[in-house]
């Protein structure tokens, strides 16, 4: 197999399972993928972008032939495998393919709605309560089988788990339970940041007469199937990674989840007997509030990394690439105006020598300038960890349990006041380093409450960014710069040149303003080692957003406005239009506003030109006469009129 950091292939591989990131930075060096048969897309119905980009590659790979077959003997075979029902769009985009359809052995699921979550709760995030509840009816009142409830991420799950042993502690299992061969509750949190060990739990089997209870998110409806789960509680909430237009970024936010997806919720509890699907949301939520299928990550998140992969296959085009379903033309155009702003293309689009050497990196583009502004002045020692850092799950372990809470809260503090406690990407650094150096670096995570799992994929990640920067730095064109100055105001600088883009600016009290024009108000959040500390800072960059009822600010590092100031104007100097090199599509409304304009227009020069004549023939010599004679003729009038 091959993940993002991880290749277990070698030339002996005859099947290789792989990401579709992996597959599309193949596509990179070999655009017909010559060294493949076969080509299989599984899970399509996801719509993940990078699944939806290599459609459309596929799509242009067989829409000319002479590309398709170039460099091949055999034609190659495509299979696209989806679980909803979109295949007539799909074969339409793929030249009418034919369709196979698999029929699945599934056993009936009885599905009922509540009446905790109505349309007007659409942005509340109080059902928790209602979830536990909800499943505690089901342990109670229902025949032994295992229970499976869809929660929407870690903090969610750990308090609906805490909450549920709470309120299980007191049945009594002689007279409040239905199915008196049940005889205790097992309660499991599954959530992608969760050591592997405690994960495996999952799939063993409980004891005898104990039911099983496992709290999810949304890895348990599609990515993996647990036996004997006869019973499924939906909130009907999934965290989705989103454009937020308030801070023109990406965050993860709690939303509705589709009709598609509440129905492959469901079907958990019909892989081995039937089952019941117990739905805390009303009939009319499900109508109003609930799309038919997921909005495609396409068409809801950032484009910078996979507009880039475009241009350097030589799309120059990206307007008009043949998407399954197109993104707005604005999210294309955001994103070719940060690729400018990170120097990766030129004024006209095309992209430069640096942008063909970000591409190389799996990371945010803004991540990879920074990378590759440090590797340039030689101090890429200082970026390579921070970058692998932040390209895991989150090293800080934040349990749900108060005492302990304040036990990682003090151990996490100690770590930030060893870099001053002033900046979270050294803060990231020391990290890294520390365990790294430790004889015993899982005794050393655990007792600083450091996820070790996700340290060890940052120390994998970092030895391969180092391969793919070493073998950059061997071409002619490799930039070299020099720098004066000390080591902390380096690593300052050279994240500066990467997350200019995520600048802030001390406003009032403690809040910022971003100065990236949507001039969004933030906080640090109390994760920061700078929180409690804002009245001392001017200006800062920072790594990413939460927006809850604020907007904070996470992994932040304080910077000086010399810094920036001539990376600013490159925020709001450029036409995003003649990024595109496309001509803008006028629309009905904007040729009628023209119109109107140009009609203005002309009437005004219609009335300048009346003017004209008129001050003309005010100004001839027969004008000026006839004028002289009027007035010598009114004088002359009124001495007559004084002397009667």
């Amino acid at each position: 197999y091959q993940v993002r950091f991880d290749d277990c292939t070698c030339q002996d591989t005859v099947v290789k399972y792989m990401t579709d990131g992996c597959l599309l930075r193949e596509v990179l060096a070999d655009p017909g993928l010559s060294q493949y048969s076969v080509i299989i897309l599984d899970e399509v119905h996801e719509r993940s972008l990078n699944t939806d980009i290599l459609l459309g590659l596929l799509k242009n790979n067989f829409s000319n032939p002479s590309k398709a077959t170039k460099g091949r003997s055999f034609p190659l075979k495509v299979v696209v495998m989806s679980a909803t029902l979109e295949t007539d769009k799909l074969s339409a985009f793929l030249s009418c393919c034919p369709v196979f359809a698999i029929p699945g052995r599934v056993f009936p699921v009885e599905c009922t709605f509540g009446s905790a979550v109505k349309p007007k709760d659409v942005e509340s995030t109080a059902y928790v309560k209602e979830v536990v509840k909800v499943a505690l009816d089901v342990h109670t009142s229902e025949l032994a089988g295992d229970i499976l409830v869809f929660l929407t991420g870690q903090s969610e799950i750990e308090r609906a788990c805490d909450l549920m042993f709470e309120k299980a502690e007191s049945i009594d299992y002689r007279y409040d339970v239905l199915d008196q061969t049940v005889e205790g509750l097992l309660i499991l949190p599954l959530y992608g940041s969760m050591p592997t060990d405690q994960q495996r739990r999952i799939f063993q089997p409980p004891p005898p007469g104990i039911r099983k209870c496992v709290v999810a998110t949304n890895i348990a409806a599609t990515s993996l199937t647990i036996n004997g789960i006869k019973y499924i509680v939906d909130s009907g909430f999934v965290k989705q990674l989103n454009h937020n237009s308030r801070v023109g970024m990406d965050v993860l936010e709690v939303v509705p989840i589709s009709k598609s997806e509440a129905e492959q919720r469901a079907g958990r509890a019909g892989r081995t007997s039937s089952g019941k699907c117990f739905r805390i949301y009303t009939k009319e939520f499900w109508e109003k509030c609930m799309p038919e299928y997921t909005v495609p990550e396409i068409q809801r998140t950032s484009l910078t990394a996979v507009i880039l992969t475009l241009k350097c296959l030589g799309i120059h085009d990206v307007i008009r690439f043949p998407y399954l379903d197109r993104p707005e033309e604005r999210f294309i155009l955001e994103a070719l105006k940060q690729l400018y702003q990170f120097d990766a293309i030129d004024r006209r689009g095309r992209v430069t020598k640096l942008g063909e050497l970000m591409v190389e990196f799996p990371l945010h583009p803004g991540l990879t300038r920074a990378l590759l502004k440090a590797a340039s002045v030689g101090c890429e020692e200082l970026l390579l960890p921070v970058a692998a850092m932040l390209s895991v799950e989150n090293i800080f372990i934040r349990p749900g349990d108060p005492d302990n809470q304040k036990a990682a809260d003090k151990k996490h503090r100690a770590l930030a006041a060893k870099t001053g406690g002033m900046n979270d990407f050294a803060t990231l650094l020391s990290v890294f380093q520390s365990c790294k150096s430790s004889d015993r670096p899982s005794a050393w995570c655990k007792d600083n409450w450091i996820h070790w799992r996700a340290l060890k994929s940052a120390f994998s990640v970092e030895t391969q960014l180092r391969e793919i920067l070493l073998r950059l730095q061997q071409r002619k064109d490799f930039p070299v710069e020099t720098f004066d100055g000390n080591k902390s105001e380096l690593f300052r600088r050279c994240l500066c040149a990467g997350y200019f883009t995520n600048v802030a600016r001390s406003s009032v009290g403690k809040v910022f303003c971003t100065m990236d024009g949507h001039g969004s108000m933030v906080h640090i959040h109390p994760s920061s080692s700078l929180f409690e500390q804002e009245v001392d800072l001017n200006w800062v960059i920072f790594h990413d957003v939460l927006v809850t009822s604020r907007i904070y600010i996470r992994t932040v590092c304080p910077i000086r406005y010399e810094w920036v100031k001539d990376l600013l104007p490159k925020l709001h100097e450029v036409d995003v239009y003649e990024l595109s090199s496309v001509a803008r599509e006028v629309t009905d409304e904007e040729m009628m506003k023209w119109e109107t304009r140009e009609a203005a227009k002309r009437q005004q020069e219609v009335s300048t030109v009346d003017v004209v004549k008129k001050l003309e023939r005010r100004n001839d010599e027969t004008s000026v006469s006839d004028a002289r004679a009027r007035y010598l003729q009114r004088k002359q009038q009124r001495q007559q009129n004084k002397a009667l």
